[in-house]
């Protein structure tokens, strides 16, 4: 018999859902998909939705609604995240979106989140040589970008209020790319990190460091590695200077909606010069050099999570 269950992540840059038979241990995805919505680009200053970015969210869930069908409500488990989590008018779109999803939403923190993202990556089975280990977790999304520190589970972890979509609206002025606005992101990413580098004490650097392997996930780290083209021990992998060979490649193009590089999936092309600027301040701040890809993140971990409680 076949016991379905479904993660959906309301994002920041995408929607997403994810059905799995549960009768598999621990489970086998039956199907996935994912939409682009870019929910933060409809923040104000004041953290206020537009009513258009709202209308545009909640019509993208009701196509992907009838993914959830055959799925029971009571093992459809949905988050959203930072996007809802700061706009002041969340209940707005949170209201009609438990009626289209059948379900309750769940409003993660910033920690919240930080901490199913390393579940959901130390599940990956391709990172098993790397689970002895410290891990440096990395996942950039479209509002907030999330380290975790631990080796089975979390021992530090943040969310920082830097995502691709919102620093694409912050540092890429009429949406035009030049290596002024690259490296004004950059810094502006470096500088976020620098000031979480020391603990209450004023040691410095002390919170992210004592790591063996850094390992990031999601979509912006998949599309940046999968343009570095670089492989260990069945491990994909992006380097200092596969990032150097990016920054050129992003360079060439004008504007935002211009980035179209093969291998790269159509709709995240806009997005990717903010999140190579973020990842490249962190690289900075942290004095990395090689990072690996997990396929494990955010919806893997909701799903992990949920279904040990059953």
């Amino acid at each position: 018999m076949t016991y379905l269950a479904a993660a959906i992540d309301l994002g920041s840059n995408s929607f997403h859902v994810t059905v799995v038979d549960t009768s598999h241990v621990p489970y086998r995805v039956v199907s996935r998909i994912g939409e682009k919505v870019q929910l933060a680009a409809g923040l104000n200053e004041h953290n206020v939705l537009s009513q258009e970015s709202i209308e545009r969210g909640l019509e993208c869930l009701v196509r992907l609604a009838p993914m959830l069908e055959k799925v029971s409500p009571k093992h459809r488990f949905v988050v959203a995240t930072n996007t809802l989590r700061v706009a002041q008018n969340r209940a707005d779109f949170i209201t009609a979106a438990k009626v289209i999803l059948g379900a309750d939403i769940n409003v993660l923190s910033g920690e919240e989140e930080a901490a199913l993202i390393f579940t959901g990556v130390t599940s990956d089975l391709a990172i098993a040589p790397h689970k002895p280990f410290e891990k440096l977790v990395i996942d950039i999304g479209g509002g907030s970008t999330e380290l975790v520190l631990g080796k089975n589970s979390p021992n530090q972890l943040q969310s920082f209020p830097m995502g691709c979509v919102a620093f694409s609206h912050d540092y890429f002025p009429q949406r035009k790319i030049n290596n002024a606005h690259l490296q004004n992101a950059i810094e502006a990413a470096q500088a976020i990190i620098e000031s979480s580098k020391s603990n209450s004490l004023g040691a410095s650097e002390a919170i992210w460091s004592g790591w063996q392997v850094c390992i990031g996930s999601s979509g912006t780290m998949k599309a940046l590695i999968a343009l570095s083209a670089l492989e260990e021990g069945g491990m994909a992998y992006l380097n200092r200077a596969s990032m150097a060979n990016i920054e050129q490649q992003l360079l060439a193009f004008d504007y935002l909606d211009d980035v179209s590089i093969e291998g790269v999936r159509g709709d995240r092309g806009e997005v990717l010069p903010a999140g190579y600027a973020i990842l490249m301040g962190i690289m900075r701040s942290l004095n990395l050099d090689r990072i690996y890809f997990s396929t494990g993140a955010l919806r893997e971990g909701v799903l992990l999570k949920a279904l040990q409680k059953k």
